[in-house]
């Protein structure tokens, strides 16, 4: 399996393009029309999709949080920092980095990205 991944509305366009040239499954918030929902549209569009949710929102640490307390699985959420929001070359190399790493099977989906919060 690949790493497929969704973002919201924080993350910038530019890195969603840059992605698409290296070959990496990106979806858009607007590529589905879903620019104006809520962070939990967007939460339940990915999970329908065996999506990871890209952003810097923190108000999905807390869907995140409620989720694990249910019991119940995601595929996984990268949040962008305020710190490197800006930087989209880190952004974009280290989207990059995962989604090789996972094709390679030097990382698996279910070991190092489902239901985990990881940090840019």
């Amino acid at each position: 399996m690949s790493l497929k991944l969704y973002t919201d509305g924080h993350i910038a366009k530019s890195i969603v393009r840059q992605l698409r040239l290296k070959d990496v499954d990106i979806e858009r918030c607007e590529d589905v029309g879903l620019k104006d929902a809520s962070d939990l549209q967007h939460f339940e569009y990915a999970l329908e999709n065996e999506r990871t949710i890209v952003t810097q929102d923190a108000d999905f640490l807390r869907i995140h949080n409620e989720i694990q307390r249910e019991g119940k699985n995601h595929f996984g959420i990268i949040r962008i920092t305020s710190e490197n929001i800006t930087n989209v070359g880190k952004i974009v190399n280290e989207l990059e980095f995962l989604h090789n790493a996972i094709d390679g099977c030097a990382a698996t989906l279910e070991e190092d990205v489902y239901n985990q919060v990881r940090y840019i």
